[in-house]
């Protein structure tokens, strides 16, 4: 967005793949020259009976102008809609909202690259990587994310289905793919929810593949789930001081009154946690997909930033949040002494943390193995995860 520029917004409704225009988002200067924000909802989009809300946080649905000067002036389902959201999608972003500076609603995508197509995209990242042709524009990049600092996502299709490929970078400590796969998998045997992974092998490179949860077939197109990430859902931003308030705590205390679901998501959310402690996961992102709406209820989206920390040896860091009494800290005790913002009792909470450490102990070098990690980065990997590990 730029200043003192109009822009419609548009809304998938649950089922549908095609857009409906809902609302006009307004970016502006104030007389200090920080940016202003303003929305409104259509009085016809609000006379639906199908109308949905962007968010359960700062967007429901209301007549009313909204006005917002944090975050750049940006709403927070807004900002999690634009295309550096969820590894800088670009023409298939993440979520059910779409803007334009017309009233015309944009035409849903139905044509995706493909597993074919892999090679071909790993090697416009690399182009791009090493600073060759940064200034043309093709084909590959207009279907691919942000290269900057971030590994580059692009949406592909497999029969019906869409996927995020995520690309690998060189020289990382270890295979970042594989252990991130393994991870993923690894969580699920914690009885957690994830996105579903797998990988594609492409002449050098693997590729990480997860199945994207806010589109789903209808038969004429994708319809399109809405979704926010955790910063919206804990109202902050990602900056180094705002980090510093991040909370695992609030982040329950929200899920509690927005989830339809609230006792199931907390416990998935209180397991996460657990799983984090057990693998050394200090680097939680919130600018993750964090809740999902297929229709009017939100639930906790599936676990997607789940790896060990490079570097990091088991249990020598802090959490990403605060996640107890004593702050960061993965230890036992802080963990389970923050029970009760999930809606659990002490000996539940602490039936879950062992749970989960006992079968990461036992089953994270079979997992990796069979996941196609290495015996030489199993050995790394193996350093972050709990103590008492089956590093053999």
């Amino acid at each position: 967005m730029t200043s003192d520029t109009d822009s419609f917004v548009f809304v998938a409704l649950p089922g549908q793949s095609d857009y409906v225009v809902a609302g006009r988002f307004r970016i502006s200067a104030t007389s200090d020259g920080d940016p202003l924000g303003e929305f409104v909802y259509g009085r016809s989009y609000l006379s639906r009976p199908d109308a949905v809300a962007f968010d359960p946080v700062q967007l429901r649905l209301a007549e009313r102008v909204r006005k917002t000067r944090s975050f750049n002036g940006l709403f927070g389902a807004i900002r999690d809609a634009m295309p550096a959201a969820w590894g800088g999608l670009q023409h298939e972003r993440c979520g059910a909202l779409a803007f334009s500076p017309r009233l015309e609603p944009p035409r849903p995508r139905d044509r995706f690259a493909g597993i074919d197509d892999l090679t071909r995209l790993q090697a416009a990242f690399d182009d791009e990587s090493r600073g060759r042709d940064a200034c043309r524009e093709t084909d590959e990049t207009r279907a691919m994310g942000s290269v900057s600092r971030r590994r580059p996502v692009a949406t592909v299709a497999d029969g019906r289905a869409l996927w995020l490929a995520k690309f690998a970078r060189r020289h990382t400590v270890w295979n970042q793919t594989r252990v991130r796969h393994a991870t993923l998998r690894l969580a699920r045997e914690c009885g957690l929810d994830t996105m579903h992974s797998r990988i594609e092998r492409i002449p050098g490179n693997d590729i990480l593949l997860l199945r994207r949860y806010d589109r789903e077939w209808v038969g004429d197109g994708y319809a399109c789930s809405r979704v926010i990430t955790g910063l919206t859902f804990l109202r902050t931003d990602d900056t180094p001081a705002e980090k510093r308030r991040w909370s695992y705590l609030t982040l329950a205390d929200e899920v509690r009154r927005v989830s339809s679901h609230p006792r199931e998501d907390l416990r998935e959310l209180f397991g996460r946690i657990c799983f984090n402690a057990a693998i050394s996961n200090l680097a939680d992102d919130m600018r993750l997909p964090m809740m999902v709406a297929k229709g009017n209820r939100w639930r906790l989206a599936p676990a997607t930033g789940l790896a060990p920390t490079p570097s990091v040896d088991a249990g020598n860091g802090d959490l990403a949040m605060i996640c107890g009494p004593a702050g960061r800290s993965p230890s036992r005790e802080n963990i389970v002494g923050g029970a009760g913002r999930f809606l659990l009792d002490r000996a539940a909470a602490e039936a879950i943390f062992d749970g989960i450490f006992e079968t990461v102990r036992s089953s994270w070098y079979d997992v990796m193995r069979r996941s196609g990690v290495s015996a030489e980065d199993c050995e790394l990997v193996g350093r972050s995860i709990v103590p008492g590990s089956d590093d053999s």
